[in-house]
């Protein structure tokens, strides 16, 4: 500190005569952007403003601070020195001076006796000894973030020229800050997250395909497997939270959904492939229609009756089996549901051999791999998609 900034600006607690106190504390809480119980503490005792500056600041600081009502005095930060003893001169006629030897030693600056520290309480400005809680407004040093009102040249813009607030920033804005950081980057669902949690489900879907079309059979595992595989796969790249488990739950489904569908496709492509196969001529064609001419006309004269259906079945080769007993029911509805009213209406209309082959080649176009999805669909479907969505959330979402 140089000889021109050895002054500072305390508060003498006092509020000069013709200001309203409750006017004086409004205003000061407004400039210094001060709680109004911190600013109550400038009129309990002196308060530091501002020290470390020059005698001409002091005095314009102290003229501001007058203008809001507030007394202040300008002090020297700088302690007095004390000067040494002057020995006295001896006299002529006195005993000689004493010899170096016999001289007493006096240390002005007794080194033996431990100076105390002080500190500067940063909320409120009050100086003290040094220790972890401020005795003016109790705030604990060690937990206080030492961002508090600093005053600054006079500007035009401040109520109070030269004070200049700063804003506060607390433990627990920058705890909730960083807690927010965490849970945003723990929730986030991230690009190479969704690519490979997407790459399983396309590879999932393709997998469904593969074993039901060759193996003729659809196994509700691999949906429950797809949804692990899903979910897994976007926990190991680094997603967490609600959003990466609903988001592999959607996955997990499509892919269980795009797989029996590519598996319908397949099985419908190869029916309508082998009957293109089979009617490669009029000829053989022709024998197709007398023998559907020939059922309809048959079954039309039967009496209808289950045990009818399951013989007409067995003797016109609508089954496997040779014994109309041992027809399973699964087959004898769906005989009920889609041939036997194909067999009614060629039996009503009786078509002759263009219309037959007109209408069965444009049947056999229209059949969709939706409508045989839906068709197809039961409770065991639904548990194991259910299991597989599961799965996925489960695995994504987990914070662990």
């Amino acid at each position: 500190m140089t000889g021109s900034d050895s002054y500072k600006v305390v508060t003498t607690g006092q509020i000069l005569d013709g200001f309203d106190p409750a006017e004086v504390r409004e205003r000061l809480v407004s400039s210094l952007r001060l709680k109004p119980e911190v600013a109550a503490r400038f009129f309990e005792q002196p308060r530091v403003v501002k020290k470390g500056v020059s005698r001409a600041n002091a005095d314009k600081l102290c003229s501001q601070l007058a203008k809001l009502g507030i007394a202040a005095d300008v002090q020297s930060s700088v302690p007095p020195v004390e000067s040494p003893p002057v020995e006295p001169v001896a006299a002529w006629n006195q005993e000689p001076a004493a010899t170096p030897s016999s001289l007493a030693i006096v240390d002005y600056d007794d080194q033996s006796k431990p100076k105390q520290e002080t500190i500067e309480c940063p909320s409120c400005h009050h100086v003290q000894a040094k220790s972890e809680q401020c005795d003016a407004c109790g705030v604990w040093f060690h937990k206080f973030e030492p961002t508090a009102v600093a005053l600054e040249p006079v500007t035009a813009s401040n109520a109070v020229p030269g004070v200049v607030p700063v804003e506060q920033t607390t433990d627990s804005d920058s705890e909730a800050a960083a807690l927010s950081g965490d849970s945003a980057e723990e929730g986030a669902f991230s690009p190479a997250a969704l690519a490979a949690a997407a790459a399983v489900a396309l590879f999932g879907a393709w997998l469904w395909k593969f074993v039901a079309v060759t193996f003729d059979y659809e196994f509700g595992l691999i949906a429950w497997g797809i949804g692990g595989a899903v979910g897994f796969a976007a926990a190991v790249s680094g997603s967490r939270g609600v959003q990466a488990g609903i988001v592999c739950g959607v996955l997990a489904l499509g892919s269980i959904v795009l797989g029996k569908y590519w598996a319908y496709s397949e099985f419908v492509d190869g029916f309508q492939e082998a009957v293109s196969g089979a009617m490669v001529s009029d000829e053989e064609m022709n024998d197709y229609f007398e023998q559907d001419l020939a059922d309809a006309r048959a079954f039309v004269n039967g009496s209808g009756s289950d045990d009818f259906v399951r013989s007409f079945m067995v003797e016109r080769g609508y089954t496997d089996t040779t014994d109309p007993s041992r027809v399973s029911t699964d087959d004898l509805e769906y005989f009920r549901d889609y041939v036997e009213p194909a067999l009614l209406e060629m039996a009503q209309q009786s078509p002759d051999f263009e219309e037959w082959q007109a209408n069965s080649m444009e049947a056999i176009a229209e059949i969709s791999p939706w409508a045989l999805m839906r068709e197809g669909f039961g409770i065991l479907d639904i548990l194991f998609a259910f299991l597989g969505i599961g799965t996925a959330f489960r695995l994504a979402s987990q914070q662990g």
